[in-house]
C-alpha cells in the first residue's frame, strides 16, 4: 500500500512539475514573441513620442520597418548611425524595460546630431537607451554575440560619405572613406546567432560607386548587398515599402522636391 501510496504522489508531483515547466515555457514563450501589428501600434502612439517624429511617419512607415525587422520585447538593438535618435526611441519602446538599445554615432554623425540625440535622452528619458557618442563603429564596446538586431536606416552611404559643399566650400569631413570590413566584422561581431541586420538607404544609379554617397547621399544597393555577402553574411529578405519609381534617383535626397519621398531599399541580413 505504501509503495503505491509513493508510485501515486511521484507521479503526480510529475505531472505537476511538467505542467509547471510548460507554463514557464509558455510564459518565455510568449515575452519573447515578435511585436505583434496592436503592440506596435502601441509604441507608435505612445503620448511620450515626440510630435515632430510621428511627422515623419507616412514617409517612413516605421509600422512596417519594426515589424520587418521583427523585434522583440526584452531585444538588445544596436541602431548605427542613429543620428538624432527617431528609430532609437521606437526600439526604446518597442523592447520594454527589459531590452537594450545602443545608439551610435561616429564622428561625422555627431557633428550633425548631437543637439538631437543629447536633447532626446535629456534627464534619462529612455532609460534603456546607451549612448555611443562621436565613435567608429569599428571601435564599440558592445559584448560579443549581445544583439538581437542591428539596424542602420539611411546611413550606411555615409561609409563612403567624406567631403560636401557648405556656404559655397568645399568641406572634407573624413580623409578617407570608412574601412567597410572592418565595420562588417563588428556587428557580424556583436551580433547574436539567430540575430539580423537591417540596412534601409537611398537607391543611386547602378554602377554609381562611392561618388552617390557624397553627391547625392545614395549608394547602390549591389554595393550593399556585394559587401554584406563578401563578410559572410546572408541575404535573408528583402520589404519594398519604401519604393517610389517616381524618383529618378538623379537628385540630392535632401532635394526638397524628393525629400522623405526618395527610392529606398530595405534589407534583411543574417549570419
Amino acid at each position: 500500500m505504501n509503495v503505491f501510496r509513493n508510485s501515486t504522489q511521484n507521479l503526480i508531483c510529475r505531472a505537476l512539475s511538467c505542467g509547471f515547466l510548460a507554463l514557464c515555457v509558455s510564459f518565455n514563450t510568449s515575452a519573447q514573441s515578435v511585436l505583434n501589428a496592436q503592440a506596435i501600434q502601441k509604441v507608435l502612439t505612445s503620448s511620450e513620442r515626440p510630435s515632430e517624429d510621428i511627422k515623419r511617419d507616412a514617409a517612413r512607415k516605421p509600422e512596417k520597418i519594426l515589424a520587418f525587422a521583427g523585434v522583440k520585447s526584452a531585444d538588445t538593438v544596436l541602431d548605427l548611425f542613429a543620428g538624432d535618435g527617431w528609430y532609437t526611441e521606437l526600439f526604446s519602446k518597442a523592447v520594454g524595460p527589459a531590452g537594450k538599445v545602443y545608439a551610435q554615432n561616429d564622428e561625422v554623425i555627431w557633428r550633425f546630431a548631437q543637439e538631437g540625440i543629447k536633447k532626446r535622452t535629456l534627464d534619462n528619458r529612455l532609460p534603456n537607451v546607451t549612448r555611443l557618442d562621436n565613435i567608429a563603429i569599428a571601435k564599440i564596446n558592445v559584448p560579443d554575440n549581445s544583439v538581437d538586431i542591428a539596424f542602420m536606416a539611411l546611413n550606411y552611404h555615409d561609409l563612403f560619405f567624406t567631403q560636401m559643399m557648405q556656404d559655397g566650400k568645399l568641406v572634407k569631413l573624413r580623409d578617407n572613406v570608412v574601412d567597410h570590413k572592418a565595420v562588417l566584422a563588428t556587428i557580424k561581431r556583436v551580433l547574436k546567432d539567430d540575430g539580423v541586420v537591417i540596412i534601409i538607404d537611398h537607391f543611386a544609379h547602378p554602377g554609381s560607386g562611392y561618388e552617390a554617397a557624397n553627391n547625392q547621399h545614395r549608394i547602390d544597393p549591389d554595393i550593399v548587398k556585394f559587401q554584406f555577402d563578401e563578410a559572410g553574411f546572408k541575404l535573408l529578405e528583402e520589404a519594398f515599402y519604401l519604393r517610389n519609381d517616381k524618383d529618378t534617383l538623379d537628385l540630392s535626397v535632401f532635394d526638397p522636391s524628393i525629400r522623405g519621398n526618395t527610392d529606398r531599399f530595405i534589407y534583411k541580413f543574417g549570419k
